[in-house]
């Protein structure tokens, strides 16, 4: 079976993950073992200094299925970066997601400084970090 099926068949499947526990603590571990807290602010409560620093995504308050503006085809052999001026909207959703963590020069959300590198991940593991970063998408509640 070749990856883009693979992906296709692990993004169906994480459609549906907000409530898979187990599969959204092994997300939890992975999420703290391959170090993505380091730039990817999780708890109000505890800083990401690189991340601010990057200007990085927060996984924090409501994020999820939100609407980005990103730039497209960072090129991290350019240093200082130097922007491709070609820019597109994009959601926060299972496809987005999994692409920015195969591929994380492909979209670099605007005004962010590009600094991830592809996470050495199985298509298991980037099922379960989904699950975990969907899962800390807290919906504002309406007044």
């Amino acid at each position: 079976m070749n990856q883009t099926v693979i992906i296709i068949f692990a993004v169906l499947a994480a459609i549906n993950l907000k409530g898979d526990d187990k599969l959204i603590a092994q997300g939890k571990v992975l999420f703290q073992t391959k170090i993505c807290f380091t730039c990817h602010q999780s708890d109000p409560a505890v800083p990401a200094p690189v991340g601010l620093a990057l200007k990085a995504t927060k996984f924090i308050g409501d994020f999820w299925g939100k609407e980005r503006e990103v730039e497209l085809d960072a090129d991290p052999k350019t240093l200082p970066f130097e922007p491709s001026g070609k820019f597109a909207k994009v959601k926060l959703d299972e496809g987005y997601f999994l692409e920015s963590v195969e591929k994380p020069m492909l979209k670099v959300v605007k005004g962010s400084i590009p600094g991830m590198a592809p996470l050495p991940t199985t298509v298991m593991e980037r099922t379960a970090l989904l699950a975990y970063v969907k899962s800390l998408s807290k919906p504002e509640k309406k007044k």
